[in-house]
């Protein structure tokens, strides 16, 4: 019995060698590491493939890391104009801190004016009026991201049941091409069978077995013609498997990267509106716009404001503050230091905002050019290749 069981246990062994057992969910994330071998390389599509989406890795991140750079110089801007009026001569602070504290007045009673109708926040009021030439665009701008968000979870959701569906076939093949092997070895053994107890027949009893042999052979070449051709056909399906495999995850990446990218986008346009979305921001805008009535009696004010705005800008500019316009919609934090406190926060907090992001893309491009010369460097015979399609991707 022991020694059935052993000879059971190396069948199982070499027909089923093939075969994977570890029926869990395919992970992306175990597909990203997987170790690539000299044989992936060498196929031109694959190595291809590879170069190409780390290619486009690097012009994602270039792309998002100029958008960031641009803010993050701007957000930087604003903080280094906070230390210069913090270091202002006693006179001028003075000056400032007078006009700012009427700016402050006249915008106080224009938000009573608004308040009337109860519908939005002095904080939501606030916000509006000083995105108020931004917004309109800025809600196209969330709504798109929003939209685009969508579309890349539905791409990711899509390549996940596609690449659930591929592993699945190759399992299906795999099984095919050991049962295959199975049912070659089981007729032809049932063919050395049948023709031994033909021979038998012929020998004991003198029976003409020439037809016996005829249908025995012509039933067994069919048999293993078909078992052959349903073998190389499942070998041949099973090798272009692998490569949608590989470009699955290509792909994958890309659309995984964009979609950080976006999300990232979308916290700091949330962040900076205060708002949780694009449907949020243009109710309050829709109601701010419909107070038509309140703003034709707002009109004095605002014409004093205007007056008082460009005599706290003009004063600013002799302060040699950069971007003195902007200080016009926050004039409190110019007289009241808590208020200063908590603007310098929130622009601290948008600054390290982007610098994850611009640290995130310049890893990912640092990341994606080492991989690429390391490539270079590891198969000398495909570097020149690798050159041109980088040189090419470059000429874009």
């Amino acid at each position: 019995m022991g020694l059935f069981k052993k000879l059971k246990k190396k069948w199982n062994d070499w027909y089923y060698h093939d075969i994977d057992d570890d029926d869990e969910a395919f992970d992306w994330e175990e597909d990203e590491q997987q170790p690539r071998d000299d044989s992936f390389y060498a196929d031109k599509d694959q190595r291809a493939v590879y170069v190409l989406g780390e290619l486009e890795k690097m012009a994602e991140a270039a792309d998002k890391l100029e958008e960031c750079q641009a803010e993050y110089d701007a957000v930087t801007s604003l903080l280094v104009d906070i230390e210069e009026i913090e270091a202002l001569p006693k006179h001028q602070r003075l000056d400032i801190m007078d006009v700012a504290q009427k700016i402050e007045s006249l915008e106080r009673q224009r938000h009573n004016i608004f308040a009337k109708t109860g519908r939005l926040s002095d904080a939501d009021i606030n916000i509006l009026e000083r995105y108020e030439e931004d917004i309109p665009a800025g809600i196209n701008k969330i709504k798109e991201a929003e939209e685009y968000r969508r579309l890349i979870k539905s791409d990711l959701h899509k390549l996940d049941r596609e690449r659930q569906a591929t592993h699945q076939r190759k399992k299906d093949l795999t099984m095919l091409i050991a049962n295959s092997r199975g049912i070659a070895i089981i007729c032809a053994v049932a063919m050395i069978v049948c023709l031994i107890g033909l021979a038998l027949l012929n020998f004991i009893y003198d029976m003409d077995v020439s037809l016996g042999y005829l249908i025995i052979a012509g039933a067994g070449a069919i048999t293993l013609t078909v078992i052959y051709v349903k073998y190389v056909s499942a070998n041949q399906e099973l090798g272009n498997i692998s490569k949608v495999i590989n470009k699955l995850i290509a792909l994958h990446n890309t659309v995984k990267i964009r979609y950080v990218n976006n999300t990232n986008l979308l916290q700091y346009m949330y962040m900076k509106y205060d708002v949780e979305s694009s449907d949020e921001l243009e109710r309050k805008w829709n109601v701010f716009v419909e107070e038509e009535k309140a703003r034709r009696l707002d009109e004095k004010l605002k014409a004093d404001l205007e007056y008082y705005y460009d005599k706290l800008t003009g004063l600013l500019k002799t302060g040699k503050i950069k971007d003195p316009d902007i200080w016009t919609h926050q004039a409190k934090a110019l007289y009241d230091n808590r208020e200063m406190v908590e603007v310098r926060h929130a622009l601290i907090g948008r600054r390290q905002k982007l610098r994850e992001q611009m640290e995130y893309n310049e890893n990912l491009a640092t990341s994606s050019r080492d991989t690429i010369k390391d490539l270079g460097r590891r198969y000398p015979q495909y570097s020149a290749e690798i050159a041109g399609m980088v040189k090419n991707f470059n000429g874009l």
